[in-house]
């Protein structure tokens, strides 16, 4: 049997063949449909023609040879105690799997892969059950495991392994020397190395299951709030918060630019660098805050009310804005944070309000504020965003949203938060 089998792999008609019925079968899964034969000589023709019990000239006339006629011819022949896939898989000496089977088959490895890491790091299945969804941001994940899984667990190990050895919350730390204290290689995650990307995906994992982001990040600004989110430095300048009116200490005691700063009624915008510096920071007057998320109009209310401890975040809230915050916060301070009437601004009030629970009240974000601002900007595909919303306040607001569909800004409101404070700052002191 051996010299027949030889016999089929030196005709080179067979062999090619073969080789089109194993990818038919791989394709369906089963032995049907046919092959086409338009690219075969005269003489390969006749090669087969003796082995399927037909003539070169009718495969010629039909141009195409059915898989299941040619596995039914070979009963008489030598090759009868053989199925075709049995057959093809002793030409080729190759085991043949439909493609659904060997999807089957990847899928069982990728199960085991991950019932691995499991079991010997069960601490990380918050991350794992994210790699198993093989969401879009997974992809390079999972090239690399196709390329060595060995290789892609002990890189998983080394990165969840970082992942808690992070800085303790309110300390920051920069990346190179994490990375140095943690793995032995200032280097270890950078950008261009597979761990700087693995462990931006783990930060990334994380601060998803907490609704501190929403998505990878894109761009330097994204990434750097990714990183100090996790209490990690890659640039202590890019980020600043604008604020007026509050004075500070570092461990030597009162900041003097601080104290000549409220002094004069200075607006600063100070960085993450200095703010890391500080021990303690607290309003000039009073123990209430005021935050605009707008810096236009921020800038008219500080026109307009000029002792008044304001912050403005500039949009999202960043690092810098984290940082001052806490330690507001720390001294019982408590917030009054106005921001757009429209998906993301709630999402920042209520992000502010789940960080410092008792400490936050919504200014101007309730639904006659909303009405009053309404625009023409259409917000039904963002509308989704609101789904996470679940303080009763700020619900109340949503609900208009989904009605309306529409945004509201800011702008509308400057009049009414410069008079608010008016009516509790006077001569310099809260009324």
């Amino acid at each position: 049997m051996n010299d027949a089998i030889d016999l089929l792999r030196k005709e080179p008609g067979m062999m090619k063949l073969f080789r089109l019925f194993k990818e038919k079968y791989r394709s369906l899964g089963h032995i049907g449909g046919t092959v086409s034969l338009a690219g075969f000589t005269r003489t390969e023709l006749e090669a087969i023609a003796g082995l399927a019990g037909t003539s070169p000239d009718l495969l010629r006339e039909k141009n195409k040879i059915s898989l299941r006629a040619f596995e039914k011819a070979l009963a008489p022949t030598v090759f009868g105690k053989y199925t075709l896939v049995e057959l093809l898989e002793a030409v080729l000496r190759e085991k043949i799997f439909s493609k659904a089977e060997e999807g089957e088959i990847e899928k069982k490895k990728e199960e085991q892969f991950l019932a691995r890491l499991a079991e010997t790091m069960p601490g990380g299945n918050w991350w794992w059950r994210r790699i198993a969804g093989k969401t879009a941001d997974t992809r390079f994940i999972w090239h690399a495991y196709k390329q060595d899984p060995d290789t892609l667990s002990a890189q998983l190990t080394t990165v969840l392994k970082a992942s808690t050895m992070l800085p303790e919350e309110g300390k920051y730390e920069r990346i190179p020397f994490f990375s140095q204290r943690v793995t032995g290689n200032p280097h270890f995650f950078d950008q261009n190395r597979f761990e700087g990307r693995l462990f931006v995906h783990c930060l990334f994992t994380s601060q998803l299951l907490k609704g501190l982001i929403e998505e990878m990040p894109k761009t330097t600004e994204e990434l750097n709030e990714l990183y100090a989110n996790a209490g990690l430095m890659r640039d202590d300048l890019w980020s600043f918060v604008t604020c007026r009116a509050f004075l500070a200490e570092t461990e030597n005691g009162l900041h003097p630019v601080w104290r000549e700063a409220a002094a004069a009624g200075t607006v600063m915008n100070v960085p993450v660098k200095e703010l890391l510096q500080l021990t303690n920071i607290w309003p000039r007057v009073g123990k209430k805050v005021w935050i605009i998320e707008n810096s236009g109009v921020a800038s008219a209310v500080l026109d307009e009310v000029p002792d008044a401890p304001v912050i403005c975040t500039h949009g999202q809230f960043r690092t810098a804005a984290w940082i001052m915050l806490q330690r507001l916060a720390e001294n019982g301070c408590t917030f009054y944070y106005s921001g757009d009437l429209d998906p993301e601004g709630v999402a920042m009030a209520e992000r502010l309000s789940n960080r410092f629970p008792g400490q936050t009240v919504f200014w101007r974000m309730d639904p006659d504020a909303y009405l009053r601002v309404l625009s023409e900007e259409d917000i039904s595909a963002r509308l989704s965003k609101l789904d996470a919303v679940q303080s009763p306040k700020l619900l109340l607001v949503a609900n208009e949203m989904r009605l309306k569909k529409k945004a509201g800004y800011q702008e509308g409101l400057a009049d009414l938060l410069v008079e608010d404070l008016k009516k509790r700052w006077a001569g310099g002191k809260e009324i």
